[in-house]
This record gives structure tokens, C-alpha cells and sequence, in this order.
């Protein structure tokens, strides 16, 4: 059932573009896009895009992921951290990190670290957010069980807190792993002059519509596929979770 609305969708805008009650040269029609797609894909400059992009995002994510997890979790165990790094989590986080990619050009001069680092900051705080609620709203009485049963210090924290934190760290990653997807094309989109965004760019600025279309369903494609293996590695990882789910 959820793929009902997306495939009436497209029907429709193939419909609409093909009779031009929308500008085909606007809208063109998907089988157009999906033609254009498998030939610039055949052609390599698309898979290129994707590479560059892909490994872009790989290293922000693990720059971010990192250090992240860990911190949110000292902050959830250690209320004197928490309460140290909080108020800079709570003035830096609202703001759109992609402000950032100005200051980090000017430090590190236009190149990969300074885009890498933009993508990576977004990712970096949801994580952070995130990992630190798993732990707040952990039960407390799983902690009273815990010690109960002998469990104390990095005993309880492997044995308690982290498993019950889990799921929330994996929410975390998906969140994260989407925004800095978003990042990164927007830099591509200003700054680089490679991967997706900068071809979604350049196509737009050629009015080459049907490859614009072509790279951003790439973009999406590739988000997709990334928080949903996320989540199949989650499910994998948590199986008791699902076990209490069904």
C-alpha cells in the first residue's frame, strides 16, 4: 500500500506532462527522467556524482557518529557534564549548519575538509540530542534491577543503560545520516564542483530539466537506501526489541 500514492503520482505527472496541461519542458514526463537517468548512469558521470557524494557523507557520518554517541552518553550517566555542555548543545543546535560552511571555508580554504565538517556538524548534534533522551528516558526501575542483580559502574553501563539507550542512538543515526545528506548536497549545490547537488545545480542552470530530475531521484534513492539499511541493521542489532513489538 505505500507504494499506491508515489506510482498514482507519477501516472498523474506523466499524464499531465505528456498532454502539456504542465510545461514538459518544466516537468518533463518520468519515463522521460527514468530514460535520461539510465543513460547518464551508462555514461558514468552520474555514478561518479554518487561516489563522490557517497564518500563525502561516509566520512561527515563517521565524523559525527563517533564522537557523538559517546558524548551523549556521558552526558546522560554524568549530570556535571551534562550540565557543562547543555546550553552550547541548546544555542548551536537550532542553528542551520550549513551557515557554518563560510567560517569553515575561510579556516580551511575551499575543499573537502571544509565540506566534510559542514555535513558532519548536523549529523553531530541530532546524535548527540538523541543519545542523551535514550539515557533520560530510560526506566528507572531497569537501573534498580540491574544493581539488584550485582550490576554496578561499566557493568551496569553495559549490561543496563546501554542497551536501553539503543534504540534511541539508532533513531539518532538515521536523523543524522539524513541531515547531513541535506548538508552536503546544499555545499555542493554553493561551494563544490562535483558530486549530486552540483549537478542538480548545473542542470538547473542549463534548464537541462530531465537531468536535473535525474540527479536529484539519485539524491533520494540514495537517502532512502541509507536510512532504510540503518534501520534493517537496527532491527538486526535489536532483536529483543522486535521480539516485544510483536
Amino acid at each position: 500500500m505505500s507504494a499506491v500514492v508515489p506510482a498514482a503520482v507519477l501516472v498523474l505527472w506523466e499524464l499531465c506532462s505528456r498532454l502539456a496541461i504542465v510545461s514538459p519542458r518544466y516537468f518533463p514526463a518520468p519515463t522521460t527522467v527514468g530514460g535520461v537517468l539510465a543513460d547518464r548512469v551508462a555514461a558514468g558521470d552520474l555514478g561518479a556524482a554518487l561516489l563522490v557524494t557517497l564518500a563525502r557523507l561516509a566520512f561527515a557520518f563517521a565524523l559525527a557518529a563517533v564522537p557523538a554517541v559517546p558524548l551523549g552518553l556521558l552526558m546522560g550517566i554524568a549530570r556535571p557534564v551534562r550540565h557543562v555542555v547543555e546550553p552550547y548543545l541548546a544555542f548551536i543546535f537550532p542553528v542551520p549548519k550549513i551557515t557554518l560552511l563560510p567560517f569553515l571555508l575561510i579556516i580551511l580554504g575551499v575543499g573537502e575538509p571544509a565540506f566534510v565538517l559542514t555535513g558532519a556538524s548536523s549529523a553531530f548534534f541530532q546524535i548527540v540530542i538523541s543519545t542523551l533522551a535514550g539515557v533520560q528516558t530510560m526506566d528507572p526501575r531497569l537501573l534498580d534491577v540491574g544493581r539488584n542483580y550485582g550490576a554496578h559502574g561499566l557493568r551496569l553501563f553495559r549490561k543496563v543503560i546501554l542497551p536501553a539507550a539503543l534504540p534511541a542512538i539508532f533513531t539518532g543515526l538515521r536523523l543524522g545520516l539524513g541531515l547531513a545528506l541535506v548538508t552536503l548536497v546544499a555545499v555542493e549545490f554553493i561551494a563544490a564542483k562535483s558530486g549530486l547537488g552540483h549537478l542538480v545545480y548545473r542542470h538547473w542552470q542549463m534548464l537541462s530539466t530531465p537531468e536535473m530530475y535525474a540527479a536529484f531521484a539519485l539524491v533520494g534513492a540514495l537517502g532512502l537506501v541509507l536510512t532504510r539499511g540503518l534501520r534493517a541493521l537496527q532491527a538486526r542489532v535489536l532483536t529483543w526489541q522486535e521480539d516485544l513489538g510483536g
